[in-house]
């Protein structure tokens, strides 16, 4: 796809549990090298739009295409997969694995062992680098989110889909994150992200998208979002 069409593209998307909408008619398209942040209280809709594009969750209204494929229909299923990684709100890990077979496992699905000196760079940058040979259910929480962002440094993405991926991470890895999905941006990989801390997205984002009772409320610059005030209706509110 050339660097100009959008490589995650939603249309009408929805999702209702019978008389519930979770979501609806969200119409969004990510280019390569955007980075997009879906804001919103609790019950917004944020992570559920997430999670119907990443395949995780069948919509229930509209469509869903990543890297130009529908990640809920096979075989072209498998395509969007593997084009798009998602940091959801729980890590999941192998519990006998230690981190660097993790590494391993990762980079060797993707064919392309080499990745894993990416992933224990990652490790590295983020002090983690004594805990290559522990298993996962022996880190603190935070401990296993920087774990999963070295995972995803060992593969290759166009997609990076992230929920609230600051929460469990200390301020010095905070600053850590936000450079580094500067630096994946910039590498071209079009990335969307929701979070409760607006201004974690400041000089990252390009656009604000704010979800309320599952439905778009505004879709902007996002210094145009922090100039009306966006953050401080959205920040510090479940």
């Amino acid at each position: 796809m050339s660097s100009s069409e959008p490589v995650v593209v939603t249309h009408g998307l929805g999702r209702r549990y019978g008389d519930l909408v979770a979501l609806e008619e969200l119409d969004l398209a990510v280019r390569p090298g955007e980075v997009v942040a879906l804001l919103g209280h609790n019950g917004s809709g944020k992570t559920t739009a997430l999670r119907c594009i990443a395949g995780d969750l069948v919509p229930t209204a509209g469509m869903v295409r990543v890297d130009g494929a529908d990640p809920h229909a096979e075989p072209e299923g498998e395509q969007a997969r593997r084009a798009l990684a998602f940091i959801a709100d729980t890590p999941v890990f192998y519990r006998d694995l230690t981190l660097d077979e993790h590494l391993a496992l990762v980079a060797a699905a993707f064919d392309e062992p080499g990745r894993v000196e990416c992933g224990q760079a990652v490790l590295a940058e983020l002090g983690m680098s004594a805990k290559r040979t522990a298993r996962p259910h022996e880190l603190s929480s935070g401990q296993r989110q920087k774990a999963l962002l070295a995972c995803i440094a060992a593969r290759p993405l166009t997609v990076l889909l992230l929920d609230e991926p600051v929460l469990r991470l200390d301020p010095s890895a905070q600053r850590w994150l936000h450079g580094w999905l500067v630096a994946q941006a910039h590498e071209g990989v079009a990335v969307v992200l929701t979070t409760h801390q607006p201004r974690f997205a400041e000089g990252l984002a390009d656009r604000a998208v704010c979800l309320v009772e599952g439905r778009v409320q505004s879709d902007e610059p996002f210094p145009q979002f922090l100039a009306r005030g966006g953050d401080e209706e959205i920040g510090g509110q479940g």
